[in-house]
């Protein structure tokens, strides 16, 4: 039997896209996926008239390459905008206070923005305001996001800015994660010179840079799955070996021309191990945490507090609560709930938390049930209630990371046919995904197409 032209281990965003994109260019790839479904981290359950996110709700819109997908998959009108008037809010002890607007990842944009920045002390904002003449550092190699913070924006903003919303986002400890992998604008702006308060963009009123689709996530790698040609996807399929070959590859009993690992970097380590150790080794280094999220439903009578906007994320050292963040869903996307109904979603977990995944649902939810009474003042029991765990799956960029990415892709170009993308590696988020699925996808075409006999 001949060998297939390219098989790709993982069928989430990345190896979907990869698939697309393969038999888009006129090869029919193999997709293996260890599970029963596609689609990896963006889950969407349907529940009573609920629309409840298990994994990532939307989609960053200035990073073009996923809302360019969804178009070109004929979802157009499934893209869904934040209602307005959205904003956001950061816990500080019990109060929240709200982000300012303009703002490009919690800095403000205007002098008048920073003046009311009721976060910070009055010093906090004076020190701020004198970001743009601090020098740029001279070192060019990478740096973490807590040190950068703290050198552009003085010290009260790593733990009220930098912790709750840079380090919120990647569930991960500011002082390790790398600002060259996660935050590359920002030192580029820095190295040509320019200011962060002064950089084009930003957040402004009524204006969000996410957007989502109307039946969920889920929506878009069903979709990509229905584009892929009959007998593509092979479910409950899990890799345990990889062994280079006179014609290629084999991947566990299958042979191949050319492979693409879209697994996690823990388990490109092990299939890698026979292959190319120094490359296995700089994957296994990658760490990665495991988090939870939480889905409430009230009726909105039993909350008074307004919900306006798109809810809040908490500074960690300045709070008490064990949430790290959450989402005021029905406030933030039209149609998630039914009209008289209100549906949040609560985030806990992370490099600073990691047992608090391990306990029971009915524990998760008395958990955040108690932190949000704290906040909201909710005291009536819950409508619906969902636990979702997401174990040694948040993939930690820290300092070095897009180093350690280059040596393993400069290793495995020395082997033929034998890729690797995915949150692991370069991606960051949906859009990095679908970019780095695309690209691998073409570097694998290109070499079928120059090695035809492979």
């Amino acid at each position: 039997m001949s060998p297939e032209p390219i098989v790709i281990v993982g069928a989430g965003i990345t190896g979907l896209t990869a698939a697309y994109e393969i038999a888009r260019r006129g090869f029919r790839p193999l997709l293996l996926e260890a599970s029963s479904r596609t689609g990896g981290l963006i889950l969407t359950d349907h529940v009573d008239g609920f629309t409840i996110e298990a994994g990532p709700d939307s989609i960053l819109t200035t990073k073009p390459a996923a809302l360019e997908l969804v178009r070109e998959l004929g979802l157009d009108a499934e893209i869904q905008s934040v209602r307005p008037p959205g904003g956001a809010f950061v816990l500080r002890g019990r109060t929240l206070y709200a982000l300012p607007r303009p703002s490009v990842l919690g800095i403000p944009k205007t002098l008048r923005s920073l003046a009311r920045y009721s976060l910070l002390s009055p010093v906090a904002r004076a020190r701020l305001a004198l970001e743009p003449f601090v020098p740029a550092r001279r070192e060019t190699g990478d740096e973490s996001i807590g040190s950068f913070f703290r050198r552009r924006f003085g010290p009260d903003s790593v733990d009220l800015i930098a912790q709750p919303l840079l380090g919120g986002i990647h569930a991960g400890d500011i002082e390790s994660l790398s600002m060259q992998s996660l935050f590359p604008r920002l030192l580029e702006t820095e190295r040509a010179g320019g200011s962060i308060l002064r950089m084009p963009g930003g957040a402004t009123a009524g204006v969000s840079p996410f957007a989502s689709l109307r039946g969920g996530m889920a929506t878009l790698p069903s979709a990509l799955e229905r584009q892929l040609p009959d007998g593509i996807v092979r479910y409950n399929t899990r890799i345990d070996r990889l062994e280079a070959r006179a014609s290629g590859w084999r991947v566990g009993t299958i042979d191949a021309r050319a492979v693409i690992l879209t697994v996690p970097a823990h388990a490109a380590a092990r299939l890698l191990a026979s292959i190319d150790a120094e490359a296995a080794a700089l994957c296994a280094q990658v760490p990665y945490v495991s988090t939870a999220s939480v889905a409430l439903a009230w009726p909105r009578e039993a909350i008074a507090h307004p919900l306006t906007g798109t809810g809040f994320v908490v500074a960690r050292r300045h709070s008490d609560v064990r949430i790290t963040a959450c989402t005021w869903v029905s406030s933030k996307w039209e149609g998630r709930a039914p009209d008289d109904m209100v549906l949040m979603r609560a985030f806990v977990g992370g490099a600073h938390d990691p047992d608090v995944v391990s306990l029971t649902d009915d524990a998760l939810i008395t958990l955040v049930r108690g932190d949000l009474s704290r906040i909201l003042g909710i005291t009536a029991s819950p409508s619906l209630a969902r636990a979702y765990r997401w174990p040694n799956a948040g993939a930690q960029h820290l300092v070095g990371h897009l180093a350690r990415v280059e040596t393993i892709e400069k290793r495995l170009a020395d082997r033929g046919g034998l890729f690797v993308a995915g949150s692991g590696f370069r991606s960051v988020g949906i859009p990095d995904c679908v970019a780095d699925a695309r690209r691998v996808a073409a570097e694998a075409a290109t070499f079928l197409t120059r090695r035809p006999d492979r």
